[in-house]
């Protein structure tokens, strides 16, 4: 028997990253009793543990490896001849995320939110890296390296910082940001170990401020890759390892377009769909079957202001889900609140027509493009918008297959960054 044990599990992609290491038998188990479960439960081989039994689990096992001694935090359990070992996967997948994504500790000064049992994990490692200092922002002070959170903006010129909170982790993407990163004036990083979604409010909130953000989900990948070796005394090549990052990765991807009405958003989007495997969500087509009436309609009988509610409501519906592919009308782009909701899950390309091509079209049906010269006004004041909000401009000025081509890359360099 192996699995992971938790008390809430639909956010988990362990079962996924194990059974593409190879062990088909991995399941999730959910319980409201770390001491119950290990009871009833003597024939299992190998186990993961998460939130919120890391710890609570350790008065039921025979031995701890060094790192699970140090941090009283553990991850892993294995079966061995009747006496059940706790590890510290997280440790090894935590320097494998900082290796991968070739962040530095050494002298850098850094900020841990939270004080749980993950962040005893991160402490550790970024103490063995040799940071020049390490803080922790709680909420209940258990140590002399604890301070407050309201207290945060005594580190301001810290340079790194690091989310072991379950803050704005599915499915409460939208808590409230714990401190306004616009306030440090140094940070070089963020990382988030929150994996779903991909791009939490903190990272994105980063991004805003061009500051490099990292998700935790190679982590994830590699503490679960040491807990296989372990499992089964087996080793899992970096290539392999990497490949299942990627396809985890790829297969939770959202791949939104943007642009103007016209630009071929809805061809690149069944193009995209067919290519990876992902179902589309048309949010102009949802709005049209939800209100049963055509976009000219509801435009004509209740106005734009109408429209973009309704436009809202679908977003708040689409953002939590993963693996689509999503066509978004062209004024979305507008409400800057929407972006970042999709942006959560998702990947934004800008398909950037030529506005003079669009209006040399025979136009029909659409509501704020009465005349050919509309379509200029409305790029003139939504090219800035569509360039900020978007990861990757894709200039429609080529044939189809050189586009896709195009978007494919650009996917692999996101995904590979």
């Amino acid at each position: 028997m192996y699995g992971l044990v938790g008390q809430n599990l639909k956010h988990s992609f362990s079962k996924e990253i194990h059974r593409l290491l190879g062990n088909k038998s991995y399941e999730l188990f959910s319980t409201n009793s770390i001491k119950d479960f290990i009871k009833e439960n003597h024939n299992l081989s190998g186990i993961n543990v998460t939130i919120p039994y890391k710890t609570d689990i350790i008065p039921y096992l025979d031995d701890l490896d060094s790192v699970a001694k140090e941090t009283y935090s553990v991850n892993t359990v294995i079966n061995k001849n009747g006496k059940l070992i706790g590890y510290n996967t997280d440790y090894y997948g935590l320097n494998k995320l900082l290796k991968y994504n070739n962040i530095a500790i050494k002298n850098k000064r850094v900020v841990i939110l939270g004080n749980g049992s993950v962040s005893k994990t991160v402490l550790k490692l970024i103490n063995d890296k040799n940071a020049k200092s390490v803080i922790r922002l709680c909420r209940t002070i258990r140590s002399g390296s604890d301070f407050l959170f309201p207290e945060y903006k005594k580190f301001l010129h810290y340079d790194i910082l690091i989310n072991t909170t379950p803050v704005g982790m599915y499915p409460y993407n939208d808590d409230s940001l714990l401190m306004r990163i616009k306030d440090f004036h140094h940070l070089e990083v963020v990382i988030d170990l929150v994996y779903n979604p991909l791009r939490s409010k903190l990272l994105i909130e980063a991004e805003k401020h061009k500051i490099k953000a990292v998700n935790g989900l190679y982590m994830l990948v590699m503490q679960a890759v040491m807990a296989h070796e372990l499992f089964f005394n087996v080793e899992i090549p970096s290539s392999i390892a990497n490949k299942i990052y990627r396809e985890i990765y790829l297969k939770h991807l959202n791949i939104v377009f943007v642009g103007l009405p016209l630009s071929g958003k809805s061809k690149y989007s069944k193009s995209i769909s067919n290519l990876f495997s992902k179902d589309i969500s048309d949010t102009d087509q949802i709005i049209e079957k939800e209100a049963n009436l055509s976009i000219n309609s509801i435009f004509e009988t209740y106005g734009e202001k109408y429209f973009r509610d309704l436009e809202t409501k679908v977003i708040r519906k689409l953002y939590k889900f993963q693996n689509l592919v999503i066509s978004t009308g062209g004024g979305m782009i507008e409400n800057s609140t929407n972006m970042d909701l999709l942006k959560q899950n998702g990947i934004i390309f800008f398909l950037n027509k030529d506005p003079n091509r669009i209006a040399n079209k025979t136009i029909y049906n659409r509501p704020l493009l009465k005349q050919p010269k509309n379509i200029l006004i409305l790029s003139k004041r939504r090219f800035p918008l569509y360039k900020k909000h978007s990861d990757f401009i894709i200039n429609i000025n080529f044939d189809t297959k050189t586009h896709i081509n195009e978007i494919k890359g650009h996917i692999n360099e996101y995904i590979n960054r």
